[in-house]
């Protein structure tokens, strides 16, 4: 007598969704999976750090920097209300974005979903390459303090983490685990 289910061929059920036999999880994949969410609060403390900063400096000074002085020149004192009201509230509508792009980034990834681990690394790499132009060429460290200078700091870290999320995401044990769930889950 056998203690395996019986069924008309003589074989075990399968169940798409029993998948203990697929091996443990490799540390790059949870990596990649773990690596998400703390980049989304990296991203949401720079992005504090950055509305706390133009609050701080208020609509005169935060617009003197960024506007080119004859325009900033011909700007009347309700101009630049004006301008810097939408520049704030286009600061914080880009990071609920950034907020809603993480959380499903990292639900995908914590579903196996290769189209998350795709999605992941092509935000990633467009991160990389504007924050190589802000980082780089854009910011003036010498005349940086204060909150600016811990959020350019913070930026660094992200970059950092960035990289190093990439990494995870593109090892071969990870491709190989996403595309084991794929051809489960397909």
């Amino acid at each position: 007598m056998t203690d395996t289910p019986e069924n008309k061929y003589g074989t075990t059920p399968y169940s798409p969704t029993d998948m203990t036999n697929i091996g443990t999880e490799p540390r790059s994949a949870r990596l990649t999976k773990s690596l998400v969410w703390v980049l989304m609060i990296l991203h949401v403390l720079a992005g504090v750090i950055g509305i706390v900063a133009m609050q701080t400096a208020g609509p005169a000074a935060y617009l003197e920097a960024y506007l080119p002085p004859n325009e900033y020149q011909a700007m009347t004192p309700q101009m630049l209300d004006t301008a810097f009201a939408a520049t704030l509230v286009m600061a914080i509508v880009l990071l609920a974005i950034n907020v809603v792009l993480f959380v499903i980034v990292g639900l995908g990834l914590r579903a196996n979903r290769n189209w998350a681990r795709f999605m992941g690394l092509v935000l990633a790499i467009l991160f990389l390459i504007s924050s190589a132009y802000s980082l780089l060429f854009a910011t003036d460290y010498g005349a940086q303090s204060g909150m600016i200078l811990f959020g350019t700091i913070i930026n660094w870290v992200i970059v950092l983490v960035t990289i190093w999320w990439i990494i995870q995401a593109l090892d071969k044990q990870t491709h190989r685990w996403f595309a084991l769930h794929k051809s489960l889950q397909g």
